[in-house]
This record gives C-alpha cells, sequence and structure tokens, in this order.
C-alpha cells in the first residue's frame, strides 16, 4: 500500500498520508496529507468517497455535496466511477428502458448484449478499472490499435460505438465532461463487397432441391426480400396466404430501421411454397413460420447457421454454387431493378424507406393489423413476377 488513512475531527472526513509518514509510529504528521470524505450509498449499499482535496475542511464541504446527491436519489460523481461499474449500470438502465439510443428509441435486448460484451471483452481488461473522466482518446485508440490487426473493420467499429455509447449515458448524467471515443482513428472496412447474384432459374433451382424447411427459408430472404432477424421471428399471423403478403418486422427486435416494418406481396413462386408448408404444419394459426430444425434450439428460434450447413449439403450433392441469405437479398434487389420496379418502390419492399403517403391503397387485412398496400407495391409483385417467370422460361427453352 502506498499511502497510510487516518480520521479527522470531522465525521466522515479521513486524512491520506504518504507511507513514509510516521503518523503510524510517533503519531506526528511530517508528509502533506490530502483529505477525502466518505458517506454510504444505500442504492448500492457501499461506501462512496470524494475526490482528495487539500484540506478538511474542502473535504468535509465535497462530503456534504455527496450526501445531498445520494438522498436525492441521484448517481454518485463520475470521478468515483470506474469503466466496470459505468457498464453495469448503463447496461441495466438500458434494459429497464432508461437509456434512449441515439435515435431518442429504446436499445433492443440484442444491442445491449453486444455493447455489453465488446466492453467487457474488449475494453475492460485495460481500462476496467479506471475512473471513466480519468479515460483519455489516447487510451481507447492504443486499443482500437491492438484490436486492429485481429479484428474485422466492422467489429472494430462495433467496439468503438460501444464506447460512445457509454460516454453517451454518461454525458447526459453529468457523469462525464467528454467522450474518449470521438475522434479515434479506425481501420477501413475491409468487408468483400457482396457479388453473388443468381438468375431466377437458377435461383428456383437452388430451392428446389432443398427440403421444404429449409428452402422457405432462402426463398423468404429471395423471393420475399427478408431479412435474416426477420426471416426468424416471422409468424403466421404476419402472413396472409388469400391476399398473398407478408407483413415484415412486426416484432420489434426484427427491425432494423423503422422502414423495416413493411408489406411485401408474395409472387407465385414463394406464396406456393408458403402455402405447402402451412399445409405440412396443420395449418396453424400462430407460431414461427420457419420454427428450429432442432428440438434443442436454446433460443427458441431458428439457427440460420445449420440451415445454411443443411442446404449446403444438398447443393453440394447438386453439384449447384451455394448462396448465403444476405447474397439472396442482394439478389432480390437485383431482380427488382430487371423488373423495372421504380428505385422508390424498391427501396420501400427492400425495407430501407418508406413512402411519405401511401394513395391509391387496396385494402390488406392480417390477423393482428391492418394496412393499406399502395398501387405501386401491388404493380411491383406483377412486374416482378411476371419477369421471374420469363427468365425462368426462356432458360428452359435454351436447354
Amino acid at each position: 500500500m502506498a499511502w497510510v488513512d487516518t480520521k479527522t475531527r470531522y465525521q466522515g472526513v479521513f486524512a491520506r498520508h504518504q507511507t513514509s509518514c510516521p503518523i503510524g509510529e510517533s503519531g506526528r504528521c511530517r508528509c502533506r496529507p490530502t483529505y477525502y470524505g466518505v458517506a454510504y450509498d444505500r442504492h448500492a449499499k457501499r461506501q462512496v468517497k470524494t475526490k482528495r482535496m487539500a484540506t478538511a475542511e474542502a473535504a468535509r464541504n465535497a462530503r456534504a455535496d455527496l450526501m445531498a446527491l445520494l438522498e436525492r436519489g441521484e448517481a454518485r460523481p463520475g470521478g468515483n466511477l470506474r469503466l466496470t461499474e459505468a457498464r453495469e449500470n448503463f447496461c441495466r438502465a438500458a434494459r429497464e428502458g432508461k437509456v434512449l439510443n441515439k435515435r431518442g428509441h429504446r436499445y433492443k435486448p440484442r444491442s445491449i448484449d453486444d455493447i455489453e460484451e465488446v466492453l467487457r471483452v474488449h475494453v475492460e481488461p485495460s481500462l476496467g478499472t479506471k475512473r471513466i473522466i480519468g479515460i483519455r482518446r489516447g487510451d481507447v485508440q492504443a486499443i482500437i490499435d491492438e484490436l486492429g490487426p485481429t479484428l474485422s473493420g466492422s467489429r472494430v467499429r462495433s467496439v468503438a460505438n460501444a464506447i460512445r455509447s457509454l460516454y453517451r449515458w454518461a454525458q447526459d448524467r453529468d457523469l462525464a465532461q467528454h467522450d474518449p471515443a470521438a475522434l479515434l482513428r479506425l481501420p477501413a472496412m475491409d468487408a468483400t463487397p457482396i457479388e453473388r447474384v443468381a438468375s431466377p432459374a437458377e435461383f428456383a433451382q437452388l430451392i428446389a432441391v432443398l427440403p421444404l424447411d429449409v428452402g422457405l427459408t432462402y426463398a423468404l430472404a429471395g423471393y420475399g426480400m427478408g431479412r435474416r432477424a426477420q426471416i426468424i421471428r416471422l409468424r403466421w399471423t404476419d402472413v396472409d396466404l388469400e391476399v398473398g403478403a407478408i407483413e415484415w418486422g412486426v416484432e420489434w427486435e426484427a427491425r432494423k430501421y423503422d422502414a423495416s416494418r413493411r408489406i411485401v406481396p408474395t409472387v407465385p413462386q414463394l406464396l406456393a411454397l408458403l402455402k405447402r408448408r402451412y399445409l405440412e404444419l396443420g395449418r396453424p394459426k400462430e407460431g414461427l413460420v420457419c420454427p428450429p430444425l432442432t428440438a434443442w434450439a436454446t433460443t427458441g428460434m431458428l439457427n440460420t447457421s445449420w440451415v445454411s450447413i443443411r442446404a449446403c449439403r444438398e447443393w453440394k450433392k447438386a453439384n449447384l454454387e451455394p448462396i448465403t441469405l444476405q447474397e439472396a437479398r442482394h439478389t432480390a434487389a437485383t431482380w427488382l431493378d430487371a423488373a423495372g420496379v421504380r428505385p422508390k418502390v424498391a427501396s420501400v419492399l427492400m425495407g430501407h424507406s418508406t413512402p411519405e403517403r401511401q394513395l391509391g391503397a387496396a385494402p390488406i387485412t392480417l390477423a393482428r393489423y391492418t394496412h393499406a398496400l399502395p398501387e405501386d407495391i401491388e404493380r411491383a409483385r406483377k412486374q416482378l413476377g411476371d419477369y421471374l417467370a420469363a427468365r425462368e422460361a426462356e432458360q428452359k427453352a435454351a436447354k
């Protein structure tokens, strides 16, 4: 230990002496001590210290201010808050809905889990015990420089964004006055662009060789333009088999953006698969459209890694080039463009934006929600369906 603490004449105020000070032996101080106050935080159930002051009177006043803060139920000063404790408080408040993201919305559970993981795994080993007001840009930049050669550019950005989220919460509550991740020098993004795009006939062949429970997953990404998070959460109450439409992003956790909640008309290829699956599952009134492939699924939802393994096994047997769910979605965007669907309408179908107004609508009724289906969307269904049918017919004729 590098110091010796003694009581002062003020209640809850202590003097901190250097180790070389003979205060513990002779009772006389020969150093220049600093002073701090101590108060009990009933919420955290532990003692809380003030900053060290030059005089005992200043420490007594700081202790009085601290006690007033604690009495009002406010967080203790950020000067005493260490990164690990800040992370725990932030994640707990985010799960309770008391913290909003930069868009003013509640954090999604998986976003909180990701923030907590990257802070705990990548930041806390070196900065966990440091007070958040004492962490500087150079400290964080050192972590980024160390992670750069081992993690992808996107993952490194996840680390930086997690720190920014934590400090945004701290700044809003006067626990910190700066953001050490604000001006970081980040490595270049090294994501490989998606170049795999299947033709309509090729995609139909890829789906045809798969078992229905596996093939439907890829069909929902390609023909239905669904994202992975939306596909695994899609329920039969979100599907209208009579009208032929899917409402994506009904569940909050299935939305990447606000525009992710949208209605997409089903082309004949997808509608046929949905009806087959509906009959295979015994005409369910509710439940997941794509339930887990295994009975021991811990999350209760489909594991797309298992889907990919099974699909690749079948495609290898048929000597077909595999495709990923994301590539299937990009394929759908390519088809929309080739079919002549207006970019605005295509962006709505893909979940990238929403129309300001929905005019000329035809009614569509889903089990849980009633919406209007714009004429442009219905026209897009016909355009895409005609395009897929024509391309498949051309390829069959060429054989």
